[in-house]
């Protein structure tokens, strides 16, 4: 399988993410309105090889998580590190132990529309660098 799928498996492997992101974790698409959630990107993907083929490589993901509070994106950001640091096998993909190359709190607002206040999005963006054999 592919990294996407791999990543994806690992969140939605752990019970209590699971739970707290109701399933709603997918690639490079902005949540709605229903909060929380998270979302992940590759963000550089080299493919270094040899005369035998591609090597284990180093791929910079970053994920997003998404929240009503800034409280409540912090809390979900420590599980997201907590399930995807560690070394693991899933999917058929081997991670070595992942490092963090750096983490960014953030808020966005969203616009407003008739009669209704703006609404604000919080927001922990994580750039992983997983090294993995995908």
């Amino acid at each position: 399988m592919g990294l996407e799928t791999a990543l994806s498996a690992r969140l939605l492997n752990d019970a209590a993410y699971k739970a707290a992101m109701s399933g709603r974790i997918d690639w490079m698409r902005r949540p709605g309105r229903t909060l929380p959630a998270t979302t992940l990107q590759i963000i550089s993907d080299p493919r270094p090889q040899h005369m035998k083929g591609f090597q284990t490589r180093q791929t910079r993901v970053q994920i997003d998580i998404w929240a009503a509070s800034p409280k409540q994106a912090a809390e979900l950001r420590e599980m997201a590190i907590v399930i995807l640091v560690p070394a693991a096998q899933i999917e058929g993909v081997r991670f070595q132990r992942a490092a963090i190359a750096n983490i960014r709190p953030g808020m966005e607002q969203e616009g407003a529309t008739e009669g209704q206040p703006q609404g604000e999005l919080y927001r922990e963006s994580i750039d992983f660098i997983f090294t993995h054999n995908a």
